[in-house]
């Protein structure tokens, strides 16, 4: 079957796919892409496309996009669709319990693969289990392409890059993310992340047998030594602020992009660690009172049942089955902040700054990487692979993509 499509956005129907429709619609003029929109219903496909039509004001989206019915418990319909198009954008989470069938469907149609999936159980063990078979068929699978976990991944090599050109040796590279939403102080997060945080943690004892057979070599990570002052209290350029260990992907994506360098491309690996802003010392209390709860509950069945019953209770409001507002997510920002140690002792400092990262800056990044793979695929590492972000796109012109779309990325 001839892939008619360049993008089929799967998921479509979901809240976060509603957000990755919006930026394909702006998007597909431009391009001059042929793309289609794919879930469990045709009718729910129909709406997702008016609401995109009216929020961006571009009409006929409903005649002109294609929309294709599959659904994750029926095979079949997954290779069907994916032999539709070129590239995937994958939407539909918890990757744990949704996403394998679908890479095994992209294998099997020869479709570029791409998600925003925050779930490191999940990129590591389609790593493990599809790299070679991706290789063979020369089919690119690009996992953590939103706020989990590109912007730290592509931070940090960009990074790297810039401090090899100038002859900087890296000893340690920590990012502090911030999220400033001014007007929000609930909702913040939908339920569809928070049920993925459970599963994860409840499953979290399972990682180092997992990472044992993919690291099989020990990187040699520098020794240096960082003083620190305090185990909460950071201080940047004179500015002072709270920040706890950031307990998302971003380690573990950035990881494997170390590893990448080292066995690949026989560069020294690179030590990461992310941290996540507080605003006050009161906020980081609460965020340990409420993250030991959370842990403790996610270990036994009944607790699980009691965290996805009641996400509001147990996250002080901030997860809730509706999500943000158009408007939360309008007024909402991110900025990363980047501190590079190097071996002489330097410390240089990079900012990325952009839109809500949830889902309107989620969905401006993962379209970005079906672009770069459309239209940049000569400048991947290889042929096919199953790939980290940057990896995948650290040598295309995605970071300068970005720009455009109002992101920066800035040394200070």
């Amino acid at each position: 079957m001839s892939k008619r499509l360049d993008v089929l956005i799967f998921g479509a129907t979901g809240y976060t796919g509603q957000y990755v429709i919006e930026e394909m619609a702006r998007k597909a003029n431009q391009f001059g892409f042929k793309w289609g929109i794919a879930g469990r219903t045709a009718n729910k496909l129909k709406q997702v496309l008016q609401e995109a039509s009216n929020v961006t004001g571009i009409e006929n989206l409903t005649s002109n996009v294609d929309t294709i019915v599959a659904n994750v418990t029926n095979q079949q319909s997954l290779i069907d669709m994916c032999a539709h198009t070129k590239v995937l954008v994958n939407c539909v989470g918890p990757y744990r319990h949704y996403g394998e069938p679908v890479v095994q469907a992209c294998l099997q149609a020869r479709t570029h693969y791409i998600d925003i999936c925050g779930e490191p159980q999940f990129l590591e063990t389609i790593q493990l289990k599809y790299d070679s078979q991706a290789q063979e068929r020369e089919i690119t699978i690009v996992g953590s392409c939103g706020l989990d976990s590109l912007i730290a991944d592509l931070g940090a090599e960009t990074i790297r890059q810039e401090c090899e050109q100038n002859n900087f040796e890296i000893a340690l590279i920590e990012s502090y993310l911030a999220l400033n939403a001014p007007q929000a102080t609930r909702g913040l997060i939908h339920f569809a992340t928070w049920e993925a945080a459970v599963y994860g943690l409840h499953h979290a004892n399972e990682l180092k047998a997992l990472r044992r057979k993919l690291f099989e070599q020990k990187l040699p990570y520098s020794k240096h030594k960082i003083e620190r002052k305090s185990i909460f209290k950071t201080t940047i350029q004179g500015k002072s602020f709270w920040a706890v260990p950031f307990p998302g992907s971003d380690k573990s994506v950035v990881q494997r992009t170390q590893y990448f360098n080292y066995t690949k491309l026989n560069k020294k690996p690179i030590r990461f660690q992310p941290y996540f802003q507080m605003p006050s010392f009161i906020s980081v209390v609460k965020l340990v009172f409420f993250g030991f709860i959370f842990s403790l509950f996610t270990k036994f069945k009944l607790g699980m049942q009691c965290l996805l019953k009641f996400p509001g209770l147990f996250s002080a409001g901030f997860v809730t089955k509706e999500g943000p507002t158009r408007t939360d997510c309008a007024q909402a920002s991110f900025n990363m902040t980047f501190v590079t140690y190097t071996e002489d002792n330097q410390k240089l400092i990079h900012e990325f700054i952009g839109p809500d990262p949830g889902y309107i800056g989620t969905s401006k990044l993962s379209i970005g990487c079906a672009i770069m793979l459309l239209k940049e695929n000569d400048r991947l590492p290889a042929q096919g692979g199953v790939f980290t972000p940057a990896e995948a796109f650290g040598r295309t012109s995605l970071m300068k993509y970005l720009e455009k779309e109002g992101f920066s990325f800035i040394r200070k």
